[in-house]
C-alpha cells in the first residue's frame, strides 16, 4: 500500500507543477494583450498636424501647414503658407500666399479604435478660412504668330508686368482621418469670394487686339490669377501627426 500511496502523490505533484507552468506560460502573453488593448484605448490624442496639399501643384504652388488642436480635440488652427514658381518660354511668374483656417469639428478628432484594436483618429469640420495671395508675373513676347478670328496672321510683340494681390474667404467642410499611426489623410469642399487688384505695366506693345488679351490669359476662369467673384474649392491633404 505504500508505493502505492507514494505513486498517487507523485503523480498529484505532477499534475499541480504542469498546470503551474502552463499557467505561467499562457498568462504573460495574455497580459501583454491586456496590455496592448488597454495602451490602444487609453492613446492619447496627436494634437499637432503638418501637411501638404497636392492639389496646389497643379498651380504650380508648394503649399505647407501646421494644425493645432484644442484640448478637447473639437476646434483647431490651421495656418498655411506656400510659394509659386512657374518659368515658360515667354512668361514668368513668382508668389506666395498664406492662409488660415479656424475648423469646428462637428464628430471630434478622438482617438477610436477599428475592428483589428488598432487605434485612429478621425473627424469632420466646417471650418471659415481667409486667404491672402500677391504674384508677379512678367511677360516676354518676342515674333509670336498667330491667326485671328478672320483667319489672317498677326504678329505679337508684348513685353511687360503685371502684380495682382488678392484676398479671399469663405467656409469649407472636410473630413480627417489618421493611418498607420502618424499619418492622415484630410478631404475638403466649399467655396468663398474673391477679390483682386491688379497693376499691369507695359514696356513694349505693337498692338491693341483682343486676340492678345486671351493670348496673355494664364488660365481661363476660376484659375485665372486676376478672377473676381464666387470661388469655388476642392481637395485633399496629406500629412503627419504628433
Amino acid at each position: 500500500m505504500k508505493p502505492i500511496f507514494l505513486t498517487k502523490i507523485t503523480y498529484n505533484l505532477v499534475i499541480v507543477i504542469g498546470s503551474i507552468l502552463l499557467y505561467a506560460s499562457t498568462n504573460p502573453l495574455k497580459a501583454q494583450q491586456e496590455q496592448t488593448q488597454t495602451q490602444n484605448q487609453v492613446l492619447p490624442p496627436k494634437k499637432t498636424a503638418i501637411s501638404f496639399v497636392p492639389t496646389y501643384i497643379f498651380r504650380s504652388t508648394l503649399q505647407i501647414g501646421v494644425q493645432r488642436f484644442n484640448k478637447y480635440q473639437d476646434r483647431s488652427f490651421v495656418l498655411y503658407g506656400g510659394i509659386t514658381g512657374l518659368s515658360h518660354e515667354y512668361l514668368k511668374e513668382t508668389g506666395y500666399n498664406l492662409e488660415a483656417q479656424y475648423r469646428f469639428y462637428v464628430k471630434r478628432f478622438k482617438v477610436e479604435t477599428n475592428q483589428n484594436n488598432k487605434a485612429y483618429q478621425q473627424g469632420i469640420y466646417v471650418g471659415v478660412w481667409t486667404r491672402a495671395e500677391q504674384f508677379e508675373q512678367k511677360y516676354d513676347y518676342k515674333e509670336v504668330f498667330y491667326l485671328d478670328n478672320e483667319g489672317i496672321e498677326n504678329n505679337l510683340t508684348y513685353k511687360g508686368n503685371q502684380n495682382i494681390k488678392s484676398l479671399s474667404g469663405g467656409i469649407q467642410f472636410g473630413f480627417q482621418q489618421t493611418f498607420a499611426g502618424h499619418f492622415f489623410i484630410d478631404l475638403y469642399v466649399g467655396g468663398g469670394y474673391r477679390g483682386a487688384n491688379v497693376e499691369m505695366k507695359t514696356e513694349i506693345q505693337n498692338t491693341e487686339k483682343m486676340q492678345h488679351k486671351e493670348i496673355l490669359r494664364w488660365h481661363n476662369g476660376i484659375f485665372n490669377r486676376t478672377y473676381k467673384g464666387v470661388l469655388p474649392r476642392a481637395g485633399f491633404g496629406l500629412g503627419v501627426v504628433f
